[in-house]
């Protein structure tokens, strides 16, 4: 398969749900969906990041857990700058912020070096708090400023021409609170968690069993239900992506199905038997 940007998808019904590596494999479609109705989707987790950055351009999003907790993981650009998001799954919130020149874009500038009063001036426009460290770098023969400071939310970091004042990098991090807390948070969650998927029957797989786990579910529905044609499949791989079918191939109960639209390639795999999306990828070049 070829290197391509992912785009994870959320189906809301049946089969196999994949997140951020980890499927998640069922025996009812009612728990499959209550289960996701609690992560916000793909096109809202994106919608929050295009409000923040306008005029930015979405180049990879991918669903992720850390401490316990999912977050969608989402990289733009917008000609200038290059950004990094993280946004709460399940909050919307934004728990990360990173903005950065692109590297093509960084050019030594000379010219008399801002002082660092001067420095902390400019970036006060940008970041409130308080200012923990300054130092003066070289990075690619360019003089630049590091600085990291903090408030009572927001922990930041942020690269600055010493020359032009310029933001070269900007990154803002929630605090998630003291280890202690985090323990805590964590082990409601794993609690809270384990009595939902010994309500719901759901089994958590790990990735390395995922293949065995899509056998598993497609031999369960296959006594129930009929294997979808190779027509139905392509129907539903159009409702995601666009242009003409360069490949079709039907794999442990799985179609795997490539498409061109110009410049864009698309690769999909989607189940036999109850149409779920398992995966999604596109690479526009």
């Amino acid at each position: 398969m070829k290197n391509m940007k992912k785009w994870m998808l959320i189906p809301a019904v049946a089969g196999v749900l994949a997140i951020g590596g980890v499927a998640m494999a069922e025996d009812s479609a009612p728990s499959v969906a209550k289960q996701a109705d609690k992560i916000i989707s793909l096109q809202e987790a994106k919608k929050v990041a295009t409000d923040k950055v306008t005029g930015g351009k979405v180049t990879e999003i991918e669903l992720d857990k850390d401490d316990g907790r999912y977050h969608f993981d989402i990289d733009m650009k917008d000609g200038k700058y290059e950004y990094d998001l993280e946004v709460d799954a399940y909050t919307g919130k934004i728990i990360k912020f990173e903005k950065e020149v692109e590297k093509n874009r960084k050019q030594a500038v000379s010219g008399k070096l801002l002082t660092k009063e001067e420095a902390i001036a400019f970036v006060k426009k940008k970041a409130v708090g308080t200012v923990r460290e300054i130092e003066l770098d070289t990075d690619d023969g360019r003089k630049i400023y590091e600085i990291e400071m903090k408030d009572d939310k927001f922990k930041y970091e942020i690269e600055m021409d010493a020359v032009t004042g310029a933001v070269l990098k900007f990154e803002k991090d929630r605090y998630h609170g003291s280890k202690k807390e985090v323990k805590e948070q964590t082990q409601k969650q794993v609690k809270a968690q384990t009595e939902k998927v010994a309500a719901s029957t759901l089994t958590v797989v790990d990735p390395a069993k995922e293949n065995q786990a899509v056998k598993q579910v497609a031999n369960k529905k296959s006594d129930k239900r009929s294997m979808l044609t190779k027509d139905q499949a392509i129907a539903i791989a159009k409702k995601h992506a666009s242009g003409i079918v360069t490949d079709f191939e039907l794999d442990d109960h799985v179609y795997e199905i490539e498409m061109e639209d110009g410049n864009i390639e698309y690769e999909l795999e989607i189940h036999a038997y109850t149409g779920a999306i398992l995966s999604f990828e596109r690479d526009d070049d």
